[in-house]
């Protein structure tokens, strides 16, 4: 046993895992073994463990619930830490809410609602954890994470330092923040919502689900969405494609951002496979598997999409699918 694995038993005993299959922690259900793995119970232990790799220049990454992420056969040669500190603190008179990065988005979602606070209702149609919501901004159905975030607390990897950073440093974007571009680990998220009578938010609960089974694939192992919408800058640059793509609907133009699904439905691209690994029938930006799948399979069939829409439209999709250890 080498120095590294020594202080990881010290700070987590027998819950640390060898070779465990990414696999069964993939929405993919694909991905090879962790060379060390760890289910972090605590914010203190997340932190520990990420500056113990630091500290012996060992490889790390992060997981959250396993959505948005694609894991190489051949798995991860270092630590993965799962993020498993879901501790949330609600105060219902002032509307602030804490969640940890290891808190569900539906979680957060049901149980803001039943305290009486409005705000992220919508985030019970989000599949992942509170950390990757807030590093991707992550959004549907009318909302994204940024709209009620005050502030973050995060680990700097370059540093080993806890620091809590205010929403306007943040720099939120669409599916961006500023922490995909440092080496900072969301530890917890800071909200303030509005009240309202805790009916009216289960209602609206309910919409948000009936619109998810209408428009996402059902019972598939799947990542979520696979792409990015294609964003633009103004409404001139998005009206040129009119041209190359003359059905395009007016609202695109006027949002300046034309989803990604329908450009892959535009195409013919639905149900086009590799292997496993499918373009959804139910939704264009969805790459499901039969269960066959692999990753590699997964890979060259989001290289074929991005190809297809490059030559076809000129447009560079770029993927909400984060890549672990390729």
């Amino acid at each position: 046993m080498n120095a590294f694995e020594q202080q990881l038993e010290q700070l987590v005993g027998e819950r640390l895992k060898r070779d465990e299959p990414l696999a069964k922690h993939s929405h993919y259900n694909v991905g090879g073994p962790a060379a060390y793995f760890v289910l972090a119970t605590s914010s203190d232990e997340l932190s520990g463990l990420i500056r113990t790799a630091i500290d012996h220049d060992v490889s790390w990454v992060v997981l959250g619930g396993g959505t948005n992420i694609l894991v190489n056969d051949t798995g991860f040669d270092g630590l993965v830490v799962k993020a498993g500190n879901r501790g949330i603190e609600i105060d219902a008179d002032q509307g602030c809410v804490m969640a940890e990065a290891g808190v569900l988005s539906s979680m957060l979602a049901r149980q803001s609602a039943e305290a009486g606070l409005t705000g992220f209702e919508w985030g019970v149609g989000l599949p992942g954890t509170i950390g990757g919501a807030v590093r991707g901004n992550a959004g549907c159905f009318g909302g994204e994470t940024k709209d009620q975030l005050v502030a973050v607390d995060v680990l700097d990897a370059d540093t080993g330092e806890e620091r809590s950073v205010p929403v306007d440093e943040l720099e939120m974007g669409y599916r961006h923040s500023v922490i995909k571009d440092r080496p900072w680990i969301v530890l917890r998220a800071h909200f303030q919502f509005e009240k309202r009578d805790a009916e009216q938010n289960l209602n609206r609960i309910k919409e948000v689900l009936s619109q998810r089974l209408d428009s996402q694939p059902k019972n598939a192992k799947c990542a979520g969405c696979a792409f990015k919408n294609v964003e633009f800058d103004d409404v001139a640059e998005i009206a040129k494609l009119q041209e190359t793509i003359p059905d395009m609907p007016e609202s695109f133009i006027e949002a300046k951002r034309i989803p990604a699904g329908w450009l892959v439905d535009q195409l013919g691209l639905k149900g086009t496979a590799i292997g496993g690994a499918s373009v959804s029938e139910v939704h264009g930006n969805f790459i499901t598997s039969d269960g066959t799948a692999t990753a590699d399979q997964i890979a060259q069939l989001i290289s074929l999409i991005k190809t297809k829409v490059r030559d076809a439209y000129g447009i560079q999709l770029h993927e909400e699918i984060q890549y672990v250890g390729f």
